[in-house]
């Protein structure tokens, strides 16, 4: 289970063509790959499909998974939207342009202060995280792990036979409850601390250095 944005990419959203073909490496090993994103579904389908990814899809931080092209909705955007309308009469709170693709979740654009969204939204049944990228509300209790799960149980797995490779605060329940957690270098704290590794290298070299860590690609030399 591999993030996308800031780990397969750079912070430019250069995707890291080295660990793109080291994860192709392992998928064709028949290990499956599977993205988990809070980017929306549509973004991170396309990614896999033409990346050559078999896993399923995990989209909106959980909120959308997808596999041989069936989508499962586990998120609801009704408390996010309420929770949104709610904040932009208290502050100005632009919405990610690829929100009008989003489907169980509200995306604000990067900058926006996130404490003050948090305690503007006290009291509303809603989670905020952030990605390092934007500013996410979702129903509570929704994560990456809800939809990580699903996944798994799609491929007959539990989430113990599993490993996560992340590096945002988004990332933090998948990199504590699979079997495997890898932060890779530029992660967040939270991330590190919940990690079973952490790679000494950023983005997709950390990526490629959490597959050598877990065997499933060659060590470099």
């Amino acid at each position: 289970m591999v993030d996308i944005d800031g780990t397969l990419t750079d912070d430019t959203r250069r995707m890291s063509l080295e660990a793109v073909s080291a994860l192709r490496r392992v998928d064709d090993s028949g290990v499956h790959v599977m993205l988990a994103s809070g980017n929306v579904l549509p973004v991170a389908y396309a990614i896999s499909t033409y990346m050559g990814f078999r896993g399923p899809i995990v989209a909106e931080n959980g909120g959308v998974v997808c596999h041989g092209q069936k989508a499962w909705v586990l998120g609801d955007a009704e408390g996010p939207k309420k929770a949104y309308e709610h904040l932009s009469k208290e502050m100005a709170a632009d919405r990610l342009f690829t929100d009008r693709w989003r489907e169980t979740e509200v995306g604000l654009r990067h900058g926006v202060d996130l404490e003050r969204v948090r305690e503007a939204l006290r009291g509303f049944p809603v989670d905020v995280q952030t990605t390092g990228w934007a500013v996410h509300i979702m129903k509570k209790g929704m994560d990456k792990l809800v939809g990580v799960r699903k996944a798994c149980e799609l491929l007959g797995l539990s989430v113990a036979q599993a490993a996560a490779i992340g590096d945002s605060d988004n990332d933090e329940a998948m990199l504590r409850d699979c079997g495997w957690g890898i932060a890779i270098g530029n992660a967040s704290e939270g991330s590190r601390r919940a990690a079973s590794y952490i790679a000494k290298e950023p983005n997709g070299a950390g990526v490629v250095e959490g597959l050598e860590w877990l065997r499933l690609v060659p060590g470099r030399t």
